[in-house]
């Protein structure tokens, strides 16, 4: 068997196994990568440090998130494969189980950088996303679904949070880490804040109130 066809072979094995990093690699030792600073994918030009909505395998329904941080060209036979190179976000579902308890206090709309980086297909894009501070989102009149959030960073390899947990915010008498996705009363006198439940009021009547919390009303 011919050196080009034993290469054609290792390429189309890796492709098949969706081993895309070893791919790259593979190709790359072979010559067959052409890398990019921008890469045009449906109209749009993408470049690098951008933050994207992934689709996986095909699916729709199933989404990952990530910093683009790469772009390449692979050739396969005569064909080319424009490929992406992402540092991934971890969001709310994909943290371990035994953090489970933190479910509450994370946001449907909160990405957590990772030190995860994979190589994908530029087909995988869905759309670029719009990532701010927790305070900007908190700050926000009008949320939109391409909006997201971000406090810490967090490590898939060593667990481990950046700032930590316990110096993230936490809020109401439960003493539960901040979600801006919750409902919340301002008490009026000592200004403190109070998810609706906590607080023993009605969504429908927070906003025609003057509340006052228990220890306010003890006063």
């Amino acid at each position: 068997m011919e050196a080009n066809q034993v290469n054609d072979q290792v390429i189309k094995q890796l492709l098949q196994s969706k081993k895309y990093k070893e791919l790259v690699d593979a190709a790359t030792q072979m010559g067959l990568v052409k890398l990019y600073s921008k890469m045009k994918y449906d109209g749009i030009i993408y470049s690098i440090g951008q933050i994207v909505q992934l689709s996986i395998d095909g699916n729709r329904d199933k989404k990952i998130y990530g910093k683009l941080i790469g772009f390449c060209n692979l050739q396969v036979d005569e064909y080319q494969i424009p490929m992406i190179k992402v540092q991934k976000y971890i969001n709310k579902l994909e943290l371990p189980q035994k953090l489970k308890e933190l479910q509450e206090g994370i946001s449907e709309f909160e990405l957590f950088q990772s030190e995860i980086e994979e190589w994908l297909f530029c087909t995988q894009i869905d759309h670029e996303i719009n990532l701010i501070s927790i305070k900007e989102y908190e700050e926000m009149t009008i949320q939109n679904e391409r909006t997201y959030f971000t406090r810490a960073d967090y490590n898939v390899e060593k667990d481990k949070f950046t700032p930590p947990i316990s110096k993230w915010t936490r809020i109401c008498i439960c003493n539960q880490i901040s979600n801006p996705d919750k409902s919340y009363i301002q008490c009026d006198r000592c200004s403190k804040w109070l998810h609706y439940e906590c607080a023993g009021v009605q969504a429908q009547l927070a906003q025609d109130m003057n509340f006052y919390c228990a220890m306010c009303r003890k006063k």
